[in-house]
């Protein structure tokens, strides 16, 4: 407690100062240490080291200017990224996952002043499994979107909480299609251009083997998600007014604190999706709900 002072200190120059190419030993004798001492004492009050912390800053400044509107080139110049490519680079290996996973699944809000505080975990306690998952046929509606014009999933036309009021006929529809499946609702965003910010989303249900012969109707989008290792994220179970922000705070603690602290990076080569079951009716479960959320991964190679 007696550093926390100090380091908050720190932690204003850092943000007063994030477009500059800030220095460790600088930032030491302004804390009044030596370089060993102050390392010690910023990783033993934040949990992180002062140039992981300066770099995961200066991460959040910029995703907020990307979704403000400014232009790739600029804002990776402007925090001293070269290029879009070395930005992109930076984020995964900070987070383990690419920035469209966050402008996607987390809001993007203006960075709020930080404290030692805040950087002491506490937060939910999440509900995890490691499991190898087999690959996954999902039949539903596509649609396309644009990253600036979606502050995150719960803003796409199609997500579940909006499902009842547009989509619950053709959800039906793909039930009654599909119905010797085992019943489940799938939501995935796939087809992911960084550059230009769009992205595919679809909103379907998983077809078994017992229905691989029914012909697709009309409009109908098929999509294979491959199997492999993956984390599942299992939210709270919660009454219905509160089921949008436990996923969306699932999300958030999956990606901004679970992943970077794992052992593990988000595997690119397949999607994140979210899965809802017989769980999801809080008609059927006493007005309680719950979800999964299912991250691939790949173990980190040094």
């Amino acid at each position: 407690m007696e550093y926390d002072v100090i380091i908050n200190s720190v932690l204003k120059i850092i943000d007063k100062r994030i477009k500059e190419n800030l220095k460790v030993d600088e930032l030491a004798r302004v804390a009044n240490y030596s370089h060993y001492h102050f390392c010690r004492i910023f990783t033993e009050v934040t949990g992180m080291s002062v140039s992981a912390y300066i770099t995961r800053r200066k991460l959040d400044y910029a995703l907020y200017d990307l979704w403000s509107g400014s232009k790739v080139v600029d804002v990776a110049f402007d925090y001293g990224f070269e290029t879009h490519a070395g930005f992109t680079k930076a984020f995964k290996k900070c987070f383990g996952y690419p920035p469209s996973l966050h402008r996607l699944y987390l809001q993007t809000n203006k960075p709020k002043p930080i404290t030692a505080a805040d950087l002491k975990y506490g937060g939910m306690k999440l509900e995890i499994k490691i499991k190898l998952l087999p690959s996954l046929v999902v039949a539903g509606y596509a649609s396309r979107h644009e990253i600036p014009g979606v502050n995150n999933i719960s803003d796409i036309p199609a997500f579940w909480d909006r499902v009842n009021l547009e989509y619950g006929a053709a959800l039906t529809t793909l039930h009654d299609t599909y119905a010797a499946s085992q019943h489940c609702e799938i939501g995935i965003c796939l087809d992911i251009d960084e550059e230009k910010g769009y992205f595919t989303y679809i909103l379907g249900v998983g077809v078994d083997e017992s229905d691989s012969t029914v012909s697709e109707r009309p409009g109908m989008y098929k999509h294979k998600i491959k199997g492999g290792l993956y984390a599942i994220f299992t939210t709270a179970l919660v009454a219905e007014n509160e089921y949008a922000p436990s996923i969306r705070e699932t999300w958030k603690q999956a990606l901004n604190k679970w992943l970077p602290e794992s052992e593990y990076e988000f595997d690119e080569t397949r999607e994140a999706y979210e899965y809802y079951d017989e769980r999801d009716h809080y008609w059927q479960t006493d007005g309680k709900q719950q979800m999964d959320i299912c991250i691939p991964l790949r173990r980190i190679v040094d």
